[in-house]
């Protein structure tokens, strides 16, 4: 964060720009998070993903399908941290850059994370979400990209 001190009949005022994602700026008034404190609501969590779309021509809309299909069910992982999760296909995604926003009962959260897909392994792949909702609700939605697929979301408890 960059900070410029401005002077002025005793006053001190200081001025200052938040930085991006990864500075985990969270401006909130408890420290439970709705979104990533799975024990809060349930353990796992339907994602629903739908219009999705390619970023790139270099590959076709199957490789998005492949990755993220039309959706898959969410669970923290066994013995792993609050931000690491595994689905029913296979998946493992590690939030590893944060930053939310709680304002009038809205949430708000920028998210940065790997993900590894069942069909290729050893590959991590960078994702980009934007995730909104009402703070005390059991339903988000938000867009993803991770540079060749792109899409919207909503998660869901499962019951």
């Amino acid at each position: 964060m960059h900070l410029t001190k401005l002077q002025q009949s005793g006053v001190v005022l200081v001025l200052g720009m938040l930085g991006s994602a990864s500075s985990q700026i969270i401006l909130r008034e408890n420290s439970a998070n709705p979104f990533t404190d799975m024990k809060r609501v349930s353990p796992s969590r339907q994602v629903s993903v739908h219009g999705l779309t390619v970023l790139t021509d270099d590959v076709g809309i199957e490789l998005c399908k492949e990755r993220y299909g039309d959706g898959y069910i969410l669970y923290p992982t066994p013995n792993g941290g609050q931000k690491q999760f595994v689905s029913d296909k296979g998946h493992t995604l590690t939030i590893y850059a944060r930053s939310e926003l709680r304002e009038e009962s809205i949430y708000a959260e920028h998210s940065q994370m790997l993900i590894t897909f069942s069909n290729d392994p050893d590959v991590e792949v960078e994702v980009t979400v934007f995730i909104t909702g009402f703070v005390n609700s059991r339903l988000f939605s938000g867009v993803f990209s991770d540079g060749t697929c792109a899409g919207h979301f909503s998660i869901t408890d499962t019951k």
